[in-house]
């Protein structure tokens, strides 16, 4: 138990470190490359901070746990819109008295986000995500950061920041480092409180792995840099269903249950209709709460699963 109290201490500390420093360099190198902080966010920052739900997915696919892959891509995109970006947003509410302003691009890249999670429930609706569904998915990722590469965008506004490719994987370092020894300390917390394996999957494991988001955006919105906390949580929510589901599909058909068709999936199709209309207005108190009320839905429906 100490061993694991002091494994989750030691992630904060990593996550928290590890961010600063991640977005600090991103910001850095979108000034260097002279591309905006959202291409960066939806792009490079998605991209990083879905490495979690990448490495935990593809394994735990690979040893034949296919639900808890896929519980761990849709519990992260759950995590993402109603834990990631609703606090991004109660942060700014509470603690500077602003709201996140609507980002350049969000829009597009939020409409992007909804017909991936429409494409998630329509390849699922036959119970599984085979191998041409997995590889159609992965295509159509690839062909969206290429279109996204070259879209014209403005440059954002702010300070220069210290961007460096080194330095930026130092801070994907720390942050993935600190996402594993969180995960290791919280499932053996949980497993301790005699927590059964499949909450523990569901909850813990895609809450886990959607920490280095968490991090990366409250850093950003705790620095003044909206486009990276929005931007971040729609690159990776695309990421999970594109990129993860795309490969983990690749490697074996993922088999679909139908609570997850007739309930979780549903579910979070409302929430991203309802996020992709929220980054079109300033966001504050009440987009918080909104968000966050439908991450409550979904743990309320893990509980009434069991």
């Amino acid at each position: 138990m100490l061993e694991a109290l002091i494994f989750l201490a030691v992630g904060l500390f990593l996550l928290l470190r590890g961010a600063d420093r991640f977005i600090d360099s991103a910001i850095g190198l979108a000034r260097k490359w002279g591309v905006s902080m959202h291409v960066i966010g939806v792009t490079l920052v998605a991209f990083a901070t879905s490495l979690p739900e990448v490495l935990v997915s593809l394994l735990a696919g690979t040893r034949g746990h296919d639900a808890l892959a896929l519980g761990n891509i849709i519990g992260s995109n759950m995590s993402n819109l109603g834990l990631v970006l609703a606090c991004a947003c109660l942060l700014c509410w509470y603690r500077y008295g602003q709201r996140i302003l609507p980002v350049a691009g969000a829009v597009t890249d939020g409409q992007v986000m909804l017909a991936f999670a429409f494409l998630l429930y329509g390849v699922a609706l036959d119970g599984s995500v085979s191998r041409n569904e997995g590889a159609f998915l992965l295509l159509l990722y690839l062909a969206y950061i290429v279109w996204l590469l070259r879209r014209p965008s403005p440059g954002g506004a702010g300070p220069e920041g210290d961007g460096s490719l080194p330095k930026l994987a130092l801070g994907v370092a720390g942050l993935l480092l600190g996402a594993h020894l969180t995960i290791e300390g919280a499932v053996s917390i949980a497993e301790w409180a005699g927590i059964s394996e499949l909450v523990i999957g569901l909850t813990v494991v895609a809450f886990g792995t959607s920490l280095p988001e968490l991090a990366g955006s409250l850093s950003a919105a705790r620095k003044g840099f909206h486009d990276i906390a929005v931007a971040n949580v729609i690159g990776s929510n695309i990421a999970n269903i594109g990129l993860v589901l795309g490969l983990l599909a690749l490697v074996a058909p993922v088999p679909v249950g139908g609570y997850i068709i007739t309930v979780t999936l549903p579910l979070l199709l409302l929430a991203t209709l309802a996020a992709m209309g929220l980054v079109r207005l300033p966001m504050g108190r009440a987009a918080g709460f909104i968000l966050a009320g439908f991450f409550l839905l979904f743990l309320f429906e893990l509980l009434a699963m069991l």
